[in-house]
Order: structure tokens, then C-alpha cells, then sequence
């Protein structure tokens, strides 16, 4: 026949249960633990936890590098544009100023025109249009160099003639073919001009 187990045997049955449990979760903490506790894992741990700050880091320094690259982008092509539109009307503030002159030189041919071909009142006219044009130029900083009566300048002056003259010093400039102009410290173009030298009879009384 079956003896069916007595109460007490249950409950220690169930005990004997209990305490092989504990005993194994135990032992699997203890080995987590010692795993844990491990060098080699605490390496790798610790190295897990660079690479992601190192990639966190990368992230965040590359969309900084992306943010201004672009602004760096913007901004020379700012430049680019603003500097093409310097060049392209560089001449606005001489083109603005000359203007009054072309009208000045209209109003005196509309008068020549007027008055029959007065020779008179043509050079009173362009006279005046040639002294508002100087004075746009001087403005502008463009001034005229004074080359006449003046000793010769090769910086400055272009010797298109020699000329016999007892009236001037050697080396004087004695006329000015064209007129040679500067931009404030530089020289746009030179003056043409002639230039003074002693006459052959006094140079040949200076040798005797």
C-alpha cells in the first residue's frame, strides 16, 4: 500500500528546497561578483565607457565643425559678392561728381550754338567746364603735376625734347607737351615735356 507523506515530511521537504535555491542564487551572485570584480572586466568596462564618451565627443565636434564651415562658407561668399560689386562701381563716386561737368559743357555748346558761333563765349564756356573738371578731379584726390619752369623730374617727367636756351638753366623744363597727373601719392602718368640745355656757343666759351 501507499503511506501518504506525513505533514512534517512536506514541510521539510519544502525547506530542503528552499535552502537548495538560496544556496545556487548564491552561488550565482558570488560568481557575478567575482566576474565583476575581475581586473580584465573592469578594463574592458572602463574602456566601453571612454569609447562612448570619445564618440559622443566626435559627434558633437563634428556638427560643430559642419556649423562653421558653413557660416565660414557664408561669409566669404559675402565678401566675394561685395567685393564684385566694389570693383564693378568703383567709379560711381567720380562718374556722380563729373556729371555736372558734361552738363556745364552741354549748356556752353547749346550757347555757342545760340549765339551764331560766338568764338567768344565758346571759350568762356569750355574754360569753364575745363576748371570743373579739375577741380572733380583734385577731389577726387587726381592733381596735376606742376612740371613747368620747373627742374627736370625724371619720376615724373618725360623728356620728349631738348631745347638751346640761354633764358633757363640746364636741366629746366622749358614746355609741357602733356600734362602728366597723380593719384594722391601715385603716379598715374608722367608729363611730356622739354627740356633746357645750354646753347653750343656758351658750352663751346665754357671749354675755352
Amino acid at each position: 500500500s501507499f503511506d501518504a507523506p506525513s505533514p512534517g515530511s512536506r514541510l521539510m521537504a519544502k525547506k530542503t528546497q528552499k535552502t537548495k535555491v538560496e544556496a545556487e542564487s548564491a552561488n550565482g551572485n558570488g560568481a557575478a561578483e567575482e566576474l565583476l570584480a575581475n581586473p580584465a572586466t573592469q578594463a574592458a568596462t572602463g574602456f566601453e565607457e571612454e569609447l562612448a564618451a570619445a564618440r559622443e565627443e566626435a559627434a558633437t565636434n563634428y556638427d560643430l565643425y559642419v556649423r562653421q564651415r558653413a557660416e565660414l562658407e557664408n561669409v566669404l561668399r559675402r565678401h566675394e559678392r561685395e567685393k564684385g560689386e566694389r570693383a564693378r562701381y568703383a567709379a560711381e563716386p567720380l562718374a556722380r561728381d563729373l556729371l555736372p561737368t558734361v552738363d556745364n559743357l552741354e549748356r556752353a555748346i547749346e550757347h555757342a550754338q545760340l549765339n551764331g558761333g560766338d568764338e567768344t563765349g565758346i571759350l568762356e564756356g569750355v574754360e569753364m567746364v575745363y576748371q570743373g573738371l579739375l577741380a572733380v578731379l583734385e577731389q577726387h584726390g587726381i592733381r596735376r603735376i606742376e612740371a613747368l619752369g620747373r627742374p627736370f623730374d625724371p619720376s615724373q617727367h618725360e623728356a620728349v625734347a631738348i631745347v638751346e636756351s640761354d633764358e633757363h638753366d640746364p636741366n629746366t623744363v622749358v614746355a609741357e607737351h602733356r600734362a602728366g597727373y597723380r593719384l594722391e601719392d601715385r603716379l598715374l602718368r608722367a608729363a611730356m615735356v622739354a627740356v633746357a640745355k645750354a646753347p653750343a656757343e656758351a658750352g663751346a666759351e665754357a671749354e675755352d
